[in-house]
């Protein structure tokens, strides 16, 4: 008897042990992860909850004894079960206005996506969607001392010159991959438009605006190639994510190139003195390194790279029309940056869309599948067709 005891006691344990880590999983998809590791938690529990929220809920319904431990385990189980479904349900709340509102801020975004007619697929969600991969080419585009500088190129479908867009990625200006996001630049490709995915020189060693002339460096590469790539060179569009989304921003505002036909930044820095500002060492990141490593000092020691470096100082009522989504509640980036933005876009009348994604963190499109995956994707290729027609 005191064996089968004991053994009830353990099992009753199991349970809270298991619901407690997916306690803990499941609030970050309401709570701001304070550290890296838990950040990456709130990740997955928000782009693939939908998938996870299974667990606890087996947990829930697993035999056992009704005593107040065991109750609560209970109660927990089916909290975390709910929190984790929850981020599909805000999505699908994103999704069913969507199309409407982009295409009001860009006429031509309605009914351009005739393939893929919803912003949010349940039978994607749960079933996936391939993407077949392009053939992807590698290039030298320029050279800087003893470093080369590559981009790949996802050459598109179809016959006609394409639009070609420009991915920049993330990384902090310290590291990072032009392999990131390759998903997305083969969907794109098969779409009918090119990418090019660039490198760029990083900090500490190159500080801005290296990374503004490696961009521009890249579109006079791809202007003078575009006969043999198959692309239109007066019609570009520059997309970035993160730290790739600030110099995307930059340049696209900055360059004054009619050839480039529009910007889209993912959960990226728009005002570099607002991100000193607010800036902490302590912080997830250690963002007042990263910041000052990359715009070479402080606002007052370095201020001419700061402004140049920040789109919300640079933006024109006839900048390029501009597609933003964020995660509110980002831990690496401030949701605040994205809605200072908009509210100086929208003063200047200048053509944007902010796409507002209510449980998102950074990096929500990793998953191309997901809930951010799927809206960002239908926003982009929207915003694509409207704005190189």
């Amino acid at each position: 008897m005191r064996v089968f005891h004991g053994m009830r006691k353990f099992w009753s344990l199991l349970r809270l042990l298991g619901a407690i880590v997916f306690g803990v999983a499941a609030a970050m998809t309401v709570v701001q992860a304070p550290i890296i590791p838990l950040f990456m938690v709130a990740l997955v529990a928000t782009e693939f909850g939908h998938w996870l929220f299974i667990i606890p809920l087996v947990i829930a319904f697993l035999p056992a004894r009704r005593t107040p431990l065991n109750c609560f385990t209970t109660a927990l189980a089916l909290v975390s079960s709910v929190l984790l479904l929850s981020p599909v349900i805000r999505a699908n709340a994103v999704a069913r206005h969507l199309p409407e509102e982009l295409a009001h801020a860009f006429p031509g975004a309605a009914g351009s996506n005739a393939e893929s007619p919803a912003p949010f697929s349940w039978k994607q969600l749960w079933f996936g969607s391939q993407v077949e991969p392009v053939a992807v080419e590698k290039s030298e585009y320029a050279t800087h001392a003893d470093e080369t500088l590559h981009l790949l190129f996802y050459r598109p479908s179809g016959t006609r010159p394409a639009t070609c867009v420009i991915v920049i990625h993330g990384g902090g200006w310290i590291n990072g991959s032009a392999t990131e996001g390759a998903t997305l630049n083969h969907y794109l490709a098969r779409r009918g438009f090119a990418s090019a995915a660039i490198e760029y020189r990083f900090a500490p060693r190159w500080t801005w605006p290296a990374q503004r002339d490696d961009v521009l460096d890249a579109i006079e590469y791809l202007k003078k190639h575009a006969t043999e790539l198959g692309i239109d060179p007066h019609r570009f569009v520059l997309l970035g994510r993160s730290a790739g989304g600030q110099i995307a921003e930059a340049v696209a505002y900055g360059a004054h190139d009619p050839a480039i036909r529009g910007c889209i930044a993912f959960y990226a820095p728009a005002d570099m003195h607002y991100a000193y500002q607010f800036a902490r060492a302590d912080d997830i990141l250690n963002s007042l390194q990263l910041v000052n490593q990359y715009l070479g000092g402080t606002p007052t020691e370095a201020k001419a790279n700061y402004d140049s470096a920040s789109s919300i100082l640079l933006a024109q009522h006839d900048s390029p029309p501009t597609l933003l989504i964020h995660g509110q509640r980002d831990e690496l980036v401030w949701f605040r940056q994205d809605e200072r933005l908009s509210a100086r876009l929208d003063l200047l009348g200048a053509p944007h869309y902010f796409v507002r994604l209510p449980w998102a963190t950074h990096a929500f499109d990793a998953n191309f599948n997901g809930p951010g995956g799927q809206i960002s994707t239908y926003a982009v290729e929207a915003f694509l067709r409207s704005v190189t027609q």
